[in-house]
C-alpha cells in the first residue's frame, strides 16, 4: 500500500464519489484501521477502504492475491444484503476501480455501487 501524497489525494477524490451514493461518515485514519469511511444510503451501508495500487488492469484473482491481508481485515465486518464491504482501488494517475468483498469471493462494482452484470464473483 502506498502512503503519503497519493493516498491523501485518493481520499479527496473518493469523497465526491461516496457522496453521490449517500451520506458519508469518516473514520479516524490511524494505523490498523479497517475502513476509511462509510457511505449510508437507503437500505445499504457501505464500509469502504481505499487502497493505492500501481496497476489496476488485472484480474480479480490477482487483486485477491495482492490484497489478501486487506480482504481478510474487511471480512471481519459483518456482511449482508444491507451491508457492503468495499475496496476502492486507486492508481497513481487517480483512476478508481471498485471491488466488493463477499464472504468467499470478490465482485466488481460500478462507480454507483451496482454489481457489473458481465462479471460474476471470483472466489478468493
Amino acid at each position: 500500500m502506498t502512503r503519503g501524497r497519493l493516498l491523501v489525494r485518493a481520499w479527496e477524490l473518493a469523497e465526491p464519489i461516496a457522496e453521490m451514493r449517500g451520506i458519508v461518515q469518516h473514520f479516524l485514519r490511524e494505523p490498523g484501521g479497517i475502513c476509511d469511511f462509510e457511505s449510508l444510503s437507503p437500505g445499504l451501508v457501505s464500509h469502504i477502504k481505499i487502497v493505492c495500487l500501481r496497476r489496476l488492469r488485472c484480474s480479480l484473482a490477482e487483486i485477491g492475491c495482492e490484497l489478501a491481508n486487506e480482504i481478510d481485515e474487511m471480512r471481519i465486518i459483518a456482511s449482508s444484503k444491507e451491508i457492503s464491504r468495499e475496496l476502492w482501488l486507486c492508481s497513481p494517475r487517480y483512476a478508481f476501480r471498485f471491488i466488493r468483498v463477499l464472504d468467499s469471493a470478490l465482485a466488481e462494482l460500478g462507480r454507483d455501487g451496482t454489481l457489473f452484470p458481465a462479471t460474476g464473483p471470483v472466489l478468493h
